[in-house]
């Protein structure tokens, strides 16, 4: 039976973890200092309890965590992997920079650990996306890691560097969650001023298949603002100075903050995108 370790039982990680332990792998994480949340999780995905030198046991790692936490679950990890006899693929799976991985990477690989860039596109596994994220794999071991597939993921390996996978997951998720902020945001802004009924009929007309995808990805992006800040400024060091790029993902970046902190107090916004999708409701009210 092959063994994995994760980083955490998160939403991503749980998910992933239940897939891989469906399809006969043995999955293992530190689950005593994790909260009430995550134990259940990790209880549903048949995830078994390890501490972090144990993790060290596993055939490979996979590092699925907030990106603001990556680089130092990677240090916390450096004394272990030194210590360990065979050391495992350590894989990271997170929405960081490539020069974010980079550090990673140089902290992992000084230990003697190989390591793997991964990116993970696409929803958890569960009942919004029964197929699951497709985990696309870049630099030298990214072929070892085609045998995944075995055990229920979706792999694609990468014909690239250590690098390129974290470009990959920059470059779509500041498309795919970019366009969702920034329409966000003009709806917000066009909504207090009283521009929300015009601004409603002439998209409808004119930007239909916007109007449906927002309908879903704006209520479905506000409970997790907060979690989106950081990627998106990640996604500003991408290529930072050649395009300015970086100035729009860190305002960004700053609007999920806003909206964040709003939905922890006012909710004036998330009031504002209700209305805008529910008009009828509105009035009713």
């Amino acid at each position: 039976m092959k063994t994995l370790a994760i980083a955490a039982p998160g939403a991503m990680g749980a998910a992933v973890a239940a897939v891989l332990t469906q399809h006969g792998a043995r999955v293992i994480c530190p689950l005593k200092t994790r909260s009430c949340a995550s134990q259940q999780r990790a209880l549903a995905a048949h995830i078994e309890d390890a501490s972090a030198v144990e993790l060290c046991d596993a055939e490979i790692i996979l590092s699925i965590l907030p990106p603001e936490s990556a680089l130092s679950w990677a240090q916390q990890m450096v004394p272990h992997l030194q210590a360990a006899v065979r050391k495992p693929l350590f894989v990271d799976c997170n929405a960081i920079s490539p020069e974010t991985l980079q550090q990673v990477a140089q902290v992992i690989e000084a230990t003697g650990t190989p390591f793997a860039d991964a990116a993970i596109i696409g929803l958890p596994p569960g009942a919004q996306n029964p197929q699951g994220p497709r985990f696309w794999f870049a630099g030298a071991h990214a072929v070892q890691l085609a045998e995944l597939e075995k055990y229920g993921l979706r792999v694609r390996a990468m014909k690239a560097e250590n690098g390129a996978a974290s470009a990959l997951k920059m470059a779509y998720a500041g498309i795919n969650k970019g366009i969702t902020l920034l329409t966000s945001a003009m709806l917000i802004n066009a909504s207090r001023v009283g521009a929300a009924d015009a601004l409603r009929e002439e998209m409808q007309e004119s930007q239909a298949a916007l109007m449906q995808r927002m309908e879903k990805a704006a209520p479905d992006m506000l409970p997790k603002a907060w979690r989106w800040a950081a990627e998106m400024d990640e996604i500003a060091t991408l290529n930072q100075g050649e395009l300015a790029t970086d100035r729009l993902y860190q305002a960004l970046g700053e609007i999920c903050r806003q909206l964040a902190d709003d939905a922890q107090h006012q909710q004036q916004f998330s009031a504002l995108l209700t209305a805008f999708f529910q008009p009828d409701a509105d009035k009713a009210g």
